[in-house]
């Protein structure tokens, strides 16, 4: 399973989002990143769950690296996350 599947199974496993987002970033990187051309290393990622309603931002941050810790050893050199409740996302949407 390629690591974007590996991902989305993951955070639809574990956070159940109302919208998920993964945007691969990595060619913007290759000139100081070097890495294969085809490999996935820099990644952002838009979760909205409810799972997010009582946790704060660093909260939120450290159970999404803590279900992504094997991708984030592995393959992932940079991971931006927008972690969003249902109410914080309607607002920036």
């Amino acid at each position: 399973m390629d690591i974007e599947k590996t991902i989305k199974k993951k955070i639809a496993e574990s956070f159940s989002p109302s919208h998920y987002q993964f945007i691969n970033f990595s060619s913007q990187h290759k000139k100081h990143y070097h890495g294969n051309d085809d490999e996935v290393s820099h990644v952002k990622l838009v979760i909205v769950s409810k799972i997010f309603e009582d946790l704060n931002k660093i909260d939120r941050e450290r159970k999404v690296h803590k279900i992504l810790k094997d991708e984030i050893a592995q393959a992932i050199h940079s991971l931006r996350l927008k972690l969003y409740t249902e109410e914080e996302y309607k607002l920036v949407k």
